[in-house]
């Protein structure tokens, strides 16, 4: 090995030797305090550990879960289902498992999905014309975002 390829590896070692110590300082907080000495912040509240876990596993079993109208086959969402609104459009793709987009007169829009049309969705060929029914819901963390869900859809031929 000649003296500029041990100046190289030399010189590349250090560097990641220093990147390794910036990151950690960067992760750890220099100069942020211990949560648990002051908690002078008020917004960091303080937990007490719970005893309430069974003695024979130490792990607590789930509680059952409250039917409030959401649609486990739509990831729990609640999805509404009063006033459908009928359209119609040019369908656009999938977007993800859970949403497509379709393009109307007034522009695209995705629509949320439910699992029992995931097959008739798979089955329409992009840019075909289709006629669907959907509901919106206002979002409840942001009320200027409208949800939609898409009820029914198929294809115009």
């Amino acid at each position: 090995m000649n003296l500029s390829n041990k100046r190289r590896t030399k010189a590349a070692t250090a560097s990641a030797v220093v990147l390794a110590i910036m990151l950690t300082m960067s992760a750890c907080g220099s100069n942020a305090k211990d949560p648990s000495a002051d908690n002078t912040q008020g917004n960091i509240p303080t937990v007490a550990p719970t005893d309430n876990l069974p003695e024979e596993t130490g792990i607590a079993e789930p509680e059952t879960p409250i039917d409030n109208g959401t649609n486990s086959e739509n990831n729990g969402e609640e999805v509404p289902t009063s006033n459908p609104i009928s359209a119609e459009g040019i369908y656009t793709g999938q977007i993800d498992s859970n949403s497509i987009e379709i393009t109307t007169s007034a522009g695209a829009d995705s629509y949320r999905i439910t699992e029992e049309l995931t097959a008739v969705i798979e089955a329409l060929p992009s840019d075909s014309k289709v006629k669907f029914e959907y509901t919106s819901k206002v979002d409840e963390s942001d009320s200027s975002i409208k949800l939609l869900y898409l009820t029914k859809i198929e294809e115009i031929k």
